[in-house]
């Protein structure tokens, strides 16, 4: 479990270290409906991606001050830091919301 979050992490800072960007923190793209995943338990994960042109990966994580409304994408701005002493079943990684880039709705 951890093994998956630190992979999506990696692989996502690894894609965003190739954009320029004048504001700090990370782009997450976030798709408009979430998908039933098991993490520490069953739940619903975010579909996010770093880019248009990647796929959507389930997001096992939560981002600090972010309320996802289904049925809206999103473009998030987000801080990435590491925790330094995370629990046995977390990530090792803290998301927090810095900006809502765009939130558009789209048709059922």
């Amino acid at each position: 479990m951890i093994l998956k979050h630190t992979l999506f992490a990696l692989l996502f800072l690894l894609v965003a270290c190739g954009e320029k960007n004048d504001k700090p923190g990370e782009i997450l793209h976030v798709a408009p409906y979430t998908s039933a995943c098991i993490g520490a338990g069953p739940m619903d994960c975010l579909r996010v991606r770093s880019d248009d042109e990647t796929n959507f990966q389930l997001f096992y994580n939560h981002i600090d001050g972010f309320e996802f409304e289904p049925g809206h994408n999103y473009t998030l701005r987000v801080k990435i830091e590491e925790v330094a002493s995370p629990p046995a079943d977390g990530s090792s990684l803290r998301y927090t919301l810095l900006e809502v880039v765009s939130k558009e709705a789209v048709n059922p």
